[in-house]
């Protein structure tokens, strides 16, 4: 079976479109996504309607929970963000909102041995990013699976542990996975790619095989702009998705 995995929306409708797209047109019979559906872009309730028309499983993201839950500090979140989260309330219907809200932390596949969730498997400090092998060494503390997909860190990456050995991090690839190790797959982002490629990203994994291959697809960049900028949100937000930033 061929699994999709995507994450960081972000509200970004046009790249959301072309990717699920795309993995339909690969065969791909499932797909999972990794939260974030909501957060920078212009288009919020439609990145949730079409997540829920398709039928895509999902966790719930860091900025999916912030939309929702105005009386958390924000310390240490960026203003832009914030602002969106704010922006995002007004805009949403509250069905929109309410599927938020039900949204779980983890899926799991105990027949295929994987989860997904959004951020480390670690359980503080919260919404913790994986980019480096400390950060991966901590995660792996925790991770109960063989296989894990997350997102947040809006880059893909691999990272790998057999107990006894050091942690091995790097970009991810195109790849058969090995047995009898711990594996984490940070799957990129949809919605607003931070590699340097401007193209949304996700993965599909191969359940027979074993094996991950990185995907990129172009979208209309323009158009998610437009959206950003029509909603008078920070042009910032608009402008990275050019560059891949």
């Amino acid at each position: 079976m061929l699994v999709g995995v995507i994450g960081d929306i972000h509200g970004n409708i046009e790249a959301l479109e072309a990717m699920v797209s795309f993995l339909k047109s690969h065969s791909v019979t499932r797909i999972l996504c990794a939260g974030d559906v909501v957060g920078y872009g212009g288009a919020p309730g439609e990145c949730v309607d079409f997540i829920r028309e398709n039928k895509i499983a999902c966790v719930s993201g860091n900025h999916d929970f912030y939309t929702l839950h105005p009386e958390m500090n924000h310390d240490g979140i960026r203003e832009d963000a914030v602002e969106v989260f704010e922006w995002n309330r007004q805009v949403m219907t509250q069905e929109q909102l309410a599927w938020l809200a039900n949204l779980p932390m983890v899926l799991e596949s105990k027949a295929l041995h994987y989860q997904v969730r959004h951020a480390s498997c670690q359980p503080y400090p919260a919404w913790e990013y994986v980019v480096n092998e400390r950060r991966a060494a901590m995660h792996f503390l925790f991770q109960q699976m063989p296989l894990c997909f997350n997102g947040h860190s809006h880059i893909p990456i691999l990272a790998m542990h057999r107990p006894g050995s050091k942690v091995m991090f790097a970009r991810l690839r195109n790849m058969k996975l090995p047995r009898g190790m711990s594996i984490l797959v940070g799957v990129g982002a949809v919605g607003q790619p931070r590699d340097g490629d401007p193209r949304a990203c996700g993965v599909i994994y191969d359940t027979e095989e074993n094996s991950i291959a990185v995907v990129r697809v172009p979208y209309d960049v323009a158009a998610a702009q437009k959206r950003i900028y029509d909603a008078n949100l920070p042009s910032f937000l608009a402008d990275r998705l050019s560059v891949g930033r």
